[in-house]
């Protein structure tokens, strides 16, 4: 008996495929629940007067990279970032200048990154609202058997901020479009094959924090997600490109 025009055909990776795509859901399922947890208990945080003028933090956050496949694995991972963040607000002007140097590592990914910023600030009542640009630069790597894909961030970054108060606690939130040059790169681990590829690429991203006080130390939390348009991929035989998503939560410490 002939088989019918209509009967469904699978394709012999069907289940391969959809078992990593249940898995990769369940990855941000898993994070998305954690960061809402993460939520709930800090937002009940005892509060802190923001500072103002000039400031020295660090930041220590979960990091959660949800890259696209490499080298036979998902891509997604959780591991940790920290760095290091400097304000200073000129007295008597809106203008302030920022900058930070970040370093982020989860299980074969890292990532290294710098922004240096000029914002102007303008204030309306308990709001104050802000707006600026810079450059910025982000160095990724995944390694995995010595196989090594790379991907070179750098360009401009234009960045807008609500700070505003509930009840006594201040709350930030920071919007970000970042605007770079792309530069992929893979290379074996015996050397003999490589690949690259380049782009004009754009990243989104938003981070809201709020006041809390840790240990007698004035500090924030931070939840925030970054989604890149463009990451450079390896498919075992040529390069390409895929998008990204990078969630993070934490909390920053004033050092000075």
């Amino acid at each position: 008996m002939s088989r019918s025009l209509f009967a469904p055909v699978h394709p012999p990776n069907a289940k391969l495929s959809d078992a990593m795509t249940k898995t990769r859901f369940e990855s941000i399922l898993r994070i998305a629940v954690a960061l809402v947890g993460f939520a709930a208990v800090t937002w009940s945080a005892s509060s802190a007067h923001a500072v103002e003028g000039t400031e020295l933090t660090s930041r220590k956050a979960i990091w959660a990279p949800l890259l696209p496949t490499y080298q036979g694995d998902s891509g997604d991972s959780v591991g940790f970032l920290t760095d290091i963040r400097g304000h200073h607000r000129f007295d008597g002007y809106r203008t302030s200048v920022e900058g930070n140097v970040t370093y982020a590592v989860s299980d074969n990914t890292e990532m290294y990154g710098f922004d240096a910023i000029l914002r102007d600030t303008w204030t309306f009542g308990v709001h104050d609202l802000s707006a600026g640009t810079g450059y910025s630069q982000m160095e990724w790597k995944q390694e995995i058997s010595d196989n090594e894909l790379d991907n070179s961030y750098r360009g401009a970054v234009v960045v807008a901020g609500w700070e505003t108060a509930f009840g006594r606690r201040p709350v930030w939130v920071d919007l970000r479009l970042g605007l770079y040059d792309l530069d992929g790169q893979f290379v074996s681990s015996d050397g003999l094959t490589t690949g690259s590829n380049n782009k004009f690429t754009t990243t989104y991203g938003i981070d809201v924090k709020h006041d809390i006080c840790v240990w007698g130390i004035p500090g924030r939390t931070v939840l925030g997600i970054d989604y890149l348009a463009d990451y450079a991929t390896w498919d075992g035989a040529n390069m390409g490109f895929d998008d990204a998503v990078v969630l993070k939560a934490g909390f920053e410490l004033l050092l000075y």
